[in-house]
């Protein structure tokens, strides 16, 4: 049964908000005339980033509305950061990469049933191997970030060399396993997508990624990690050491991790995605499916299915990590991302606490 608390301030201000409580377990939380969560709620979920020590920021829509945002700490020159501060997303870019892939299938330039040699004639292995299999990293690829070191990349090579040194390390390996038969997240499966994507529309991948998904839906503050050396507003408080202008090698990222965002850019992303006008909900459906049921990890096409029904997707570089996570039933949109390492330890486990309280 329904109980509606009216929360009555002074007479010199509104009636601010009802909450409707549907049961003993869900509630919608109460909200002040700035569409922040109730005080309560603001001190729960404080308390959850309070002690585990949370550098970072942390945004919560829901229902379209922001309800709490959260900022603690300091950049890498020392500077307070703000809810508005950019960060490295990591491998929250690969969904960035799905649809990219996805709006390019969408338009019929290619299918995800393309093997690998037609986009790479030398890869012999790649005759096996499909476009789908990359997406749902069921490749059996080796990845090139966490098995192996490649030598002779260089930040002062071209980045076409880098990539075709990257290329040819993935292309020499063995699979570990046959193409469709299990599933093991590997980093190389997205660099070789982004490679598809500059492929097949003739474009730089970050061009494409930029034209297509970041312009049109005004996202102001979000862009790749080779920028971060000429962008002074970036470099502020994301470069670290001068050997070549930011923490990652550029080159290495295409396509797996290598954008950075805010969460205002953020939000964006996630409501017009989860909405369809990005691609098509039909499009988005087969995105979020889960395609690993013998696995612990649900995985999609760069997105896998989280607690409670929500999307997203986490990610690490270096010292940062960050996630993204979107239920649709509830109309909770949340995005976190932090510049500090030990974040990396239960950044994962946010999005059902959060849940928990909001719910």
């Amino acid at each position: 049964m329904k109980k509606i608390v009216i929360l009555f301030l002074t007479a010199a201000l509104l009636i601010l908000t009802v909450s409707c409580y549907r049961d003993a377990s869900t509630a919608e939380k109460a909200s002040d005339k700035n569409g922040t969560t109730s005080s309560e709620t603001q001190s729960k979920l404080n308390e959850i980033l309070k002690s585990r020590g949370f550098n970072g920021v942390v945004s919560i829509v829901k229902k379209g509305r922001n309800i709490y945002t959260y900022a603690n700490g300091k950049d890498s020159d020392g500077d307070s950061l703000k809810p508005s501060s950019s960060m490295y997303l990591g491998s929250v870019s690969k969904q960035f990469c799905a649809v990219s892939i996805l709006t390019l299938r969408d338009k019929g330039k290619l299918s995800l049933n393309d093997k690998l040699k037609k986009y790479f004639p030398k890869y012999k292995i790649g005759k096996n191997i499909t476009i789908k299999n990359l997406l749902t990293m069921r490749s059996g690829i080796m990845d090139m970030v966490n098995e192996g070191q490649i030598s002779g990349v260089n930040y002062k090579n071209s980045e076409k060399k880098n990539i075709d040194v990257v290329k040819k390390w993935i292309f020499s390996r063995e699979l570990k396993f046959k193409p469709g038969s299990k599933y093991a997240y590997s980093n190389s499966n997205y660099f070789l997508l982004a490679d598809i994507v500059k492929q097949v529309s003739g474009q730089r991948y970050h061009n494409f990624v930029r034209e297509n998904l970041f312009k049109p839906f005004n996202m102001k503050h979000s862009g790749f990690v080779e920028e971060v050396k000429d962008n002074p507003s970036w470099a502020k408080g994301l470069t670290r050491g001068k050997e070549n202008g930011n923490i990652i090698q550029t080159d290495l990222s295409n396509g797996a991790g290598d954008i950075i965002s805010n969460s205002t850019d953020m939000d964006i992303w996630m409501d017009k995605l989860s909405d369809g006008e990005i691609i098509s909900k039909k499009s988005l459906s087969e995105m979020t499916k889960d395609y690993s049921p013998e696995s612990a990890t649900r995985y999609g096409y760069g997105l896998e299915r989280l607690y409670k029904d929500g999307i997203g997707h986490f990610g690490v570089i270096e010292n940062y990590c960050a996630f993204d996570y979107i239920n649709k039933k509830s109309g909770l949109r949340i995005f976190a991302a932090s510049n500090k390492r030990s974040a990396q330890s239960y950044i994962s486990s946010l999005p059902m606490l959060f849940f928990n309280i909001l719910e």
